[in-house]
């Protein structure tokens, strides 16, 4: 049977995207290859590893991988496999090592990987030591503004090239305090029954905010904040690269750096306006204004979202089947916080994105839901034409999932689609698992 044509368009006024898309064993197969083998993605931060010898132990686009900062200071990325029989070498999920001993054979790797003790190793017949080819595999790695990046090849672009547009973005995020950006200890992880491209829309789709997480609205209603049908402004942005950013005011939900912020007691409020003069004096007011009073959602292609919106949190997610993501979320301050601040940030994180938040649950039902009405054959179309009327934008248009489709495309080849073209599928491919 045929493959239908995946994205339909005329580039002006409709863009719809066949759910087979959602559904497809070789459409996933080949996401693997094409996207998560070779793009760059999200690991962790350098606040994670802050002391030589310190370790964490991260899947990432379904590997599993050590990140280590070295005696001299050398951050570190290997796969955690033992290069003789590729036994998960690191057990525990961080720590403070200066060796990891594999639990199968004794093979034991320093923080570089390099094999540094092999039990019985006069029976190789060689120095098996020095053989490079018996090290920890080395990932290819690099940092922005503190985010760890991987690549499973060696890159097409370097990982600035790769950002691009993004790290405007990265850079006002990082300006809200002289001090460094790190990640909060401990995460949520949890797995949704449904296609990871479903939860890349979402993470910058705002247009279901009222419907979706209206108890949400309703609860900031109650605390005396901005009322739920107030008339917000913003804009989406396509960036390059697939990339894109949602920026949208006055803060609907608060943040410790935003002169409005309901989620937290009014004795912080001196301080967050003290912090905001020192933007203004800074920066200006215009720039001061961006970094502190503009809710962010920022999706770096093909699988990280930082929003800086109910405080800060990071957020990625990987499949595990064509109809199953795993999700990891981390929350984010600034080194020079106190207690009490860190405290709040971490109840606004917890209110709306943890397991029992108003968020989470909501979207997670809805996305799982999307995906059972895919596996009726998969026949139909999305539609992600809001917006590409002329002089129409607006933060809850679909232009960032547009640019998101588009990039997709690119990487898991054109053959797949067909612009200026309404014509109807033919045909379904209902391959499953």
């Amino acid at each position: 049977m045929a493959d239908p044509q995946i994205i339909v368009t005329d580039q002006a006024n409709f863009f719809r995207v066949h759910r087979s898309a959602y559904v497809l064993q070789d459409i996933y197969r080949s996401e693997l290859e094409n996207i998560f083998d070779r793009c760059w993605l999200y690991a962790g931060h350098v606040s994670e590893l802050r002391a030589p010898g310190d370790f964490l132990r991260r899947n990432v686009g379904g590997r599993n991988l050590i990140l280590t900062k070295t005696t001299f200071g050398e951050l570190n990325v290997l796969l955690n496999a033992c290069a003789h029989r590729g036994t998960i070498v690191c057990q525990e999920a961080r720590g403070n090592a200066q060796s990891f001993s594999c639990p199968y054979h004794g093979w034991t790797y320093d923080l570089n990987g390099r094999l540094v003790g092999l039990p019985g190793g006069s029976a190789y017949g060689r120095e098996a030591r020095n053989d490079s080819n018996l090290s920890l595999n080395p990932i290819h790695h690099s940092t922005y503004r503190g985010l760890i990046f991987i690549s499973y090849v060696a890159p097409e672009q370097d990982l600035e090239d790769y950002l691009g547009e993004a790290k405007a973005y990265i850079d006002l995020i990082c300006a809200q305090s002289e001090s460094e950006l790190e990640i909060i200890p401990g995460e949520f992880n949890h797995s949704i029954r449904a296609n990871w491209k479903l939860l890349a829309e979402n993470g910058v789709d705002a247009y279901h905010l009222p419907f979706t997480h209206k108890r949400f609205l309703e609860y900031i209603d109650t605390l005396g904040g901005e009322p739920s049908s107030h008339k917000r402004i913003g804009k989406g942005l396509p960036l390059s690269g697939g990339h894109s950013v949602i920026i949208s005011g006055p803060p609907s939900t608060g943040r410790p750096i935003a002169y409005w912020s309901p989620l937290f007691p009014e004795w912080m409020k001196d301080e967050i306006n003290r912090r905001f003069r020192a933007l203004v004096t800074k920066y200006g007011k215009n720039r001061a204004e961006e970094i502190a009073h503009a809710n962010k959602s920022l999706f770096i292609f093909p699988n990280l979202v930082i929003n800086d919106i109910l405080g800060l949190n990071v957020r990625t997610f990987f499949p595990t089947s064509f109809d199953a993501v795993d999700v990891t979320v981390w929350g984010a301050g600034f080194s020079d916080e106190t207690e009490e601040e860190r405290a709040a940030r971490i109840n606004g994180l917890i209110s709306f994105i943890g397991p029992g938040g108003f968020g989470t649950p909501d979207d997670v039902e809805l996305l799982e839901s999307c995906q059972r009405a895919y596996a009726h054959a998969g026949i139909g179309y999305n539609d992600f034409s809001r917006g590409m009327s002329p002089g129409t934008q607006h933060h809850t248009d679909e232009e960032q999932n547009r640019a998101f489709w588009r990039e997709w495309s690119r990487r898991i080849g054109a053959e797949r689609t067909r612009a200026g073209s309404s014509e109807s599928v033919r045909s379904v491919s209902t391959e499953r698992l």
